[in-house]
């Protein structure tokens, strides 16, 4: 590969890189209430920045290099999007309504100011925290709190204790 292929290149790779970790944020912090593990995703980032880096040091620009620095991008692509819950957010909420429409209730979601929480237990490796709905049942006026898994969408009611 000729140097300035190279430059061009990895040059590439550092501003995909840069692309990839603020693009994957955005979408954690705005869809998936920042459920997946941010160090993750940077992490997975850096990487491939410092790859860059290391071969814009060197300067010796191998093919093979290139190739390589190419498939562990594609790589951590399609990582992220397994990673990424089979729910987000809105989704979430969406199931806990059905699931009381279903029993015939009138149900409301109403905002909470934290939509997502850490629990006793992760949902999986690479997932967190769970989402925080709140749910009001007009028929009965009553209030309740939900857990929800943003992996398999199993919800958990919490208690709540009126004074």
């Amino acid at each position: 590969m000729k140097k300035n292929t190279g430059f061009i290149f990895y040059g590439a790779i550092i501003a995909f890189s840069l692309i990839f970790i603020f693009s994957a944020i955005s979408l954690n912090e705005n869809y998936y209430a920042g459920v997946v593990n941010q160090p993750l995703i940077i992490t997975i980032g850096a990487c491939m920045i410092g790859l860059a880096f290391f071969e814009l040091y060197k300067r010796t620009f191998e093919k093979r290099h290139a190739i390589s620095t190419a498939i562990l991008c594609s790589i951590s692509v399609i990582f992220l999007i397994v990673v990424f819950p089979s729910y987000n957010y809105t989704e979430a909420g969406e199931q806990l309504m059905n699931e009381y429409e279903n029993e015939g209730h009138q149900v409301a979601l109403e905002e909470v100011t934290t939509p997502s929480f850490v629990g006793n237990e992760q949902p999986t490796l690479f997932i967190s925290r769970y989402y925080v709905h709140s749910v009001t049942i007009e028929d009965e006026d009553d209030s309740y709190f939900y857990f929800v898994d943003p992996s398999s969408g199993e919800t958990l009611r919490l208690e709540t204790f009126d004074e």
